[in-house]
This record gives structure tokens, C-alpha cells and sequence, in this order.
């Protein structure tokens, strides 16, 4: 008894230790990876590269058939001072490709970026938010402004 109590302590300890050490390790990277439309019509294609912990990325979008859409690319010259993609994702309609991005390498005080591409326009907006998480909500896109709120953008062409 005294030793599966013993035991249950340590491991709720170690869970405890696993958990802030996930809080404080920052965001998981994407890496390199295709992500596609709901629809198939778009696919973004993820290239990671560089040094720095979640690398530094370039994201290209193709057509269905192929045809090279926009690139948006996030690598710089030396392969550490870029930003590397942290979560990427179509709106379920398959009109938006959201992306988040690490913070400027050294610069920890600075805001995330999360990208919108319009499949409509082939342009990206980015906005600034605190952190590198996003998600959809009916017709929105939900991300954390800089001042730490939930904002809910609509996702209109």
C-alpha cells in the first residue's frame, strides 16, 4: 500500500513536471507537409528550412491541376532570422488558408503572425496576436489579439 501510494505521488509529480515543461517548450511546428482544401481544389504546400527551433518556412499554393498560385515566403538569407510556420489550416469552405508563425527569431516581446490567403484575391493579410493558435467558428476565424482577448474575425472575400 505505502509503495503504490509512493508510486502514485511520483507520477502525479511527474505529470506535473511534464506539463510545465510543454507550457514553457512554446508552440509545436508544423514542419513540411501538404495541407488541402476541403474541396481539393488548393493545396498549400509547407516547406520548412533553416536552423532555428521550428525552422523557417515557405508556403506555396497549386491549383488542383498544378498551376503555382502564390508563394509567401518566410525564409531569410542566413536560415536564422526567419519565421517558421506553426499551425496551418483551410477555412471549411476552402476559401482561406490560415497560418500562424513563430516569433521573430530573438524577439520574444514581439506579437505572433497569423496569415489569411484569399483563394479569391491570391493575397495575404496578417495580423499580430498573442498567441499561435487559431480556430474556426462559423463563418469566423477566432485567434488571441495582442491584448490577450479572443477576437472573431469574419471570413468574407
Amino acid at each position: 500500500m505505502k509503495l503504490s501510494l509512493i508510486a502514485l505521488l511520483l507520477l502525479a509529480g511527474l505529470s506535473a513536471e511534464v506539463a510545465d515543461a510543454a507550457e514553457t517548450a512554446g508552440p509545436r511546428c508544423f514542419g513540411t507537409g501538404d495541407v488541402v482544401s476541403a474541396d481539393g481544389a488548393l493545396t498549400a504546400r509547407v516547406t520548412r528550412s533553416g536552423r532555428a527551433t521550428c525552422g523557417e518556412s515557405k508556403i506555396e499554393i497549386f491549383s488542383a491541376d498544378g498551376h503555382l498560385l502564390a508563394i509567401v515566403d518566410y525564409t531569410s538569407n542566413d536560415g536564422q532570422g526567419g519565421e517558421g510556420v506553426i499551425q496551418a489550416q483551410w477555412s471549411p469552405d476552402s476559401q482561406f488558408l490560415v497560418f500562424s508563425l513563430t516569433q521573430p527569431p530573438g524577439r520574444a516581446d514581439r506579437p505572433y503572425t497569423v496569415g489569411i490567403y484569399s483563394s479569391k484575391k491570391n493575397k495575404v493579410k496578417t495580423l499580430p496576436a498573442s498567441k499561435p493558435e487559431f480556430s474556426f467558428a462559423a463563418g469566423a476565424l477566432e485567434i488571441s489579439g495582442v491584448s490577450g482577448q479572443v477576437e472573431r474575425l469574419p471570413l468574407a472575400n
